[in-house]
């Protein structure tokens, strides 16, 4: 209680002597704190929801943070047992298995099993191992990807969060913010590939023009 207090997301109660008597409002304060913490919101957060006394506008704020944690992909966690992970890798060798937990893209589990991330990706590692490119160097690139991207994707929030308002979203309302961010979720997507894609067509007509190392003898 008194933690809630110091961060000012809960009222003090009132004094009776040496007792603190708390209210019925006290508890239902606690309750929504407990909802908006499992929502995932830090006090921060949960501090200027509440701010907002009348419903509405904390329905519109809820709606504006059900978007923003709106996922953009279809890749849930799973977690497969050996044999399934054999039955994924078909006719592919057995020893994938160990290189695959060696990597990031398989978790080898204390009960035998094997928690995959992304099994969008342990999809694109496989494909590229049918394509000559070994499981390291697929997980390599896979994290050399996420660690450019991450920037470029703290970028482009912070471009459009401080455009919020002018040339993006409208007026700037939780519903215009929502609206926008379900327009420009595909086109995203979109211009990532499409911009990767040059790039890499840049790139490899530079190689081109350059000449390949040699190759590195085993």
């Amino acid at each position: 209680m008194r933690y809630y207090q110091s961060e000012r997301v809960l009222p003090r109660p009132r004094k009776h002597g040496h007792y603190a008597r708390y209210t019925g409002e006290h508890v239902e304060r606690i309750r929504r704190i407990a909802e908006f913490q499992e929502r995932g919101l830090k006090l921060e957060a949960i501090r200027a929801v509440l701010a907002h006394e009348d419903s509405g506008a904390v329905g519109d704020w809820l709606g504006l943070d059900a978007a923003l944690r709106n996922p953009w992909v279809s890749d849930e966690s799973r977690t497969m047992s050996l044999s399934d992970l054999h039955q994924l890798l078909g006719r592919r060798p057995r020893r994938l298995v160990g290189e695959l937990a060696d990597t990031s893209v398989v978790s080898r589990q204390a009960d035998g099993s094997f928690l995959v991330p992304s099994p969008a990706l342990l999809d694109i590692a496989l494909r590229l191992f049918d394509a000559g490119v070994s499981i390291d160097v697929a997980d390599r690139a896979a994290t050399l990807l996420r660690r450019r991207l991450a920037k470029a994707a703290e970028d482009l929030v912070a471009l459009f969060e401080g455009e919020t308002g002018r040339s993006f979203a409208g007026s700037g309302t939780p519903d215009e913010i929502a609206r926008a961010l379900d327009t420009v979720r595909p086109i995203a997507l979109d211009a990532a590939a499409l911009i990767l894609a040059q790039e890499m067509e840049r790139a490899l007509r530079h190689l081109a023009a350059t000449g390949p190392r040699p190759a590195r003898r085993p």
